[in-house]
């Protein structure tokens, strides 16, 4: 069988195969669900730092799944890093990630909980915190919504809001939940970006006189490939 491009995005029917696989046997109940596989790869790759599939593929999947042959495996990993790279161009492009969220029981209600609660583990995946590599308060700001949908808040912080504003709180970070998604990626993907190095003089030709002074063609001295770096 053709291997499948790993940048090709995920069919209806390869949603709902991956979906199957995550709810079988094969990870005796260690594997995430979709919609939390969905919230902590889209942590994963918008942090500070790249993290390669093998750390975060035995905290998605579990430790020891029992595969029923190496091409169920290779099926499974390959659905999987395709959803990974659809996810990652999705926040690349800045159109947006096309959530997938369950609904609460006998509600017409997304759940947000669990893709909120994958998406920190995420974040907690990265060896150095993200608030030590960037800014603490822009990091906590741009976490909040995370942390209120996660049902996280702290104590103190609950006690001191009232029933109707806490539902306020919690419909606001749902409101604005896609663009904060996409305002995470970019703020780690600029601070990623090395800046553009600019030429401060003009450009040397190769036949030029080399501007070190030594009376020959930048090609025959500090030009000279030997001399390059």
């Amino acid at each position: 069988m053709k291997p499948v491009d790993p940048m090709q995005p995920l069919t209806e029917q390869d949603i709902e195969r991956l979906e199957e696989l995550l709810g079988s046997e094969i990870f005796h109940g260690e594997a995430m669900t979709l919609d939390e596989l969905q919230g902590f790869l889209c942590a994963v790759a918008s942090g500070p730092e790249t993290i390669l599939p093998s750390r975060w593929l035995p905290v998605a999947l579990g430790e020891e799944p029992r595969y029923e042959s190496p091409a169920q495996a290779e099926e499974m990993l390959g659905l999987v890093m395709r959803f990974y790279n659809q996810n990652l161009s999705a926040l690349n492009r800045g159109e947006g990630v096309e959530l997938i969220l369950y609904h609460l029981p006998d509600s017409e209600d997304y759940d947000y909980e669990d893709w909120c609660r994958a998406y920190l583990d995420g974040v907690d995946l990265c060896e150095t915190p993200w608030e030590e590599v960037g800014d603490p308060d822009e990091v906590d700001e741009l976490l909040f919504p995370f942390v209120v949908l996660a049902g996280e808040l702290p104590e103190e912080v609950l006690l001191r809001l009232k029933p109707a504003e806490l539902k306020q709180l919690f419909e606001s970070c749902q409101e604005d939940f896609g663009a904060v998604l996409l305002d995470v990626h970019r703020y780690w993907l600029a601070l990623r970006t090395p800046p553009t190095v600019r030429r401060e003089g003009p450009k040397i030709g190769r036949n030029d006189l080399c501007p070190c002074g030594s009376g020959k063609k930048f090609k025959q001295c500090c030009g000279a490939p030997e001399r390059l770096h």
